[in-house]
């Protein structure tokens, strides 16, 4: 018994621990959305995270997407009569041919930021509390986060951060960047920013995400992606500058290329820059919660 209980712990010992990497490639390897959901689920509960199911239904299956029953996840840290809401989406879309794409830029690598993150401010003592969503069906129309937007209609949220495609690049973008009623989330924003010694650009539109439902119910809320230094800039034109863009007809940023496409594997996923998100976004959310 004693040399089995010795083999057991050399090889535990012997075994590396999981990577960013790593938790990305187990969400991408679903073939569904419901075992993107048990990917992420374990992912949680390895780390003695626990967390709450919110379940919602659509009418009928939309966009190739059979499925009529979708799950928010929700971890809550703190107390407090405020709270801030800190999300990403975990779900992936269905591509053309009815396969699930692999989903490891949009938006593995951003769920499994927050992951990390929730195992990094579980112990801390938060001011206000913090809510940590990830939410199902974006890829259907935002439909989780408009879900929970509606249920938490009672709560008091004063912030909300939205992660969206985190997996690589040396660009954080964020956005809206203009609006006068974010004002203060943007400034604790570009603070991170300089504390960071982080490239940021402000777009004043980003493309659709999770923070919209927020928006439209009166929230303030910035959603935050990072790519390539030549890509951001693409965006920001393709996003902002209408007819002026200058982009040649029919160019599009690599970015745009690669989600929902059979390109967004995991060998897209860069380690050390999601690393560095992670790091971006802990003191982002400290930040937030303690102005």
């Amino acid at each position: 018994m004693t040399e089995l209980l010795l083999l057991v712990l050399v090889t535990l010992l012997q075994t590396p621990p999981a990577t960013l990497a790593d938790d990305v490639a187990s969400l991408a390897a679903s073939t569904t959305n419901e075992a993107r959901f048990d990917a992420l689920t374990a992912l949680l509960r390895a780390r003695n995270l626990t967390f709450t199911v919110e379940p919602f239904t659509i009418e009928k299956p939309l966009r190739g997407e059979p499925r009529t029953a979708g799950r928010n996840i929700v971890l809550t840290f703190g107390a407090g009569t405020e709270e801030i809401v800190v999300g990403a989406h975990y779900d992936a879309v269905r591509l053309p041919d009815g396969s699930l794409s692999k989903g490891a830029v949009d938006n593995a690598g951003s769920s499994v930021i927050l992951v990390r993150l929730a195992d990094a401010i579980k112990a801390e003592s938060l001011p206000v509390r913090v809510r940590i969503v990830w939410f199902d069906m974006e890829e259907l129309g935002l439909l989780g986060s408009a879900q929970y937007v509606t249920a938490h209609a009672s709560d008091r949220i004063t912030a909300m951060l939205n992660f969206d495609i985190n997996a690589y690049g040396n660009t954080i973008l964020f956005g809206p960047s203009e609006r006068t009623d974010n004002g203060s989330l943007r400034r604790a924003f570009v603070q991170t920013c300089a504390v960071e010694d982080a490239a940021c650009i402000g777009l004043p539109q980003m493309p659709p995400g999770d923070d919209r439902p927020f928006i439209k119910a009166g929230i303030p809320a910035i959603s935050i992606g990072m790519v390539g230094a030549i890509e951001a800039h693409q965006v920001w034109l393709m996003m902002n500058a209408g007819k002026e863009a200058g982009l040649a007809e029919g160019t599009s940023p690599q970015i745009m290329r690669t989600i929902h496409t059979s390109a967004d594997t995991p060998d897209k996923v860069d380690e050390e820059r999601m690393a560095a998100m992670l790091h971006f976004a802990l003191t982002l959310v400290r930040s937030v919660a303690r102005r």
